[in-house]
């Protein structure tokens, strides 16, 4: 009767509706658990964590005009194999150096670590981003980092067709981190949690709750049942 006792209890596997009910029954305290992390994501993004802001700027490839006064379309060309090498130098010790010192930090890694150089496809389009827990730094280090680089163009390697059509700004508006992400982040990991407790508890709760649970478990019928008043 051992063997089959074991046997049986092997065999028994979790039943879904059980567990639904299970979780349905502590739906209050699953519920307020949630509340209170969503409650702890939304101070940590309010109080705790240090604010992010960001500064950008965009750099424009100008193309070379013909003495005709049309524009010279082989410069074109130039310009887009030359913006990846653009990018490269911009984030070089060479300029990041320069910069470092201008914003009164002390190493070209602090500059470098805050910058964000892209370019979108197909274009010459040059994107500048700096982001810093202080808005004037993040400003700094774009407004300089775009000076160094022209002047180091035009004294290096006689390059003037630069132009700047988006100024970086001092932007007071933080980039991160995000209130709402936070708060939903919060509240899902309260869910897990919460959730995850009550199905843990589920599973390891051996009580036999229903006729036909003590059968597959005992593996002989059950003649009487004798009920039970709380």
């Amino acid at each position: 009767m051992n063997e089959k006792m074991e046997m049986n209890q092997d065999e028994m596997e979790i039943d879904l509706k059980d567990l639904f009910n299970a979780l349905k029954k502590k739906i209050v305290p699953i519920a307020f658990t949630s509340i209170v992390f969503a409650m702890i994501g939304l101070v940590l993004a309010t109080f705790i964590i240090p604010k992010q802001y960001s500064s950008e700027a965009t750099i424009y490839i100008t193309p070379r005009i013909s003495e005709q006064g049309s524009i010279d379309y082989n410069s074109i060309q130039t310009n887009s194999r030359m913006v990846n090498n653009y990018m490269q130098i911009l984030q070089g010790e060479t300029i990041t150096a320069q910069v470092a010192e201008k914003v009164g930090l002390e190493d070209y890694k602090e500059v470098l670590d805050t910058l964000t150089i892209s370019n979108a496809t197909d274009t010459e389009l040059i994107d500048i981003q700096s982001t810093t827990t202080d808005p004037q730094l993040a400003y700094e280090i774009v407004e300089n980092t775009i000076s160094v680089f022209n002047e180091e163009m035009l004294d290096v390697l006689r390059i003037d067709n630069l132009a700047v059509i988006n100024e970086p700004k001092v932007n007071e508006n933080p980039v991160s981190p995000s209130r709402s992400k936070f708060t939903l982040i919060g509240f899902a990991v309260g869910l897990i949690v919460s959730a995850g407790i009550v199905t843990v508890y589920y599973l390891f709760d051996n009580r036999l709750r229903t006729r036909e649970a003590a059968e597959n478990y005992l593996g002989i019928p059950v003649l009487a049942t004798v009920p039970y008043k709380r």
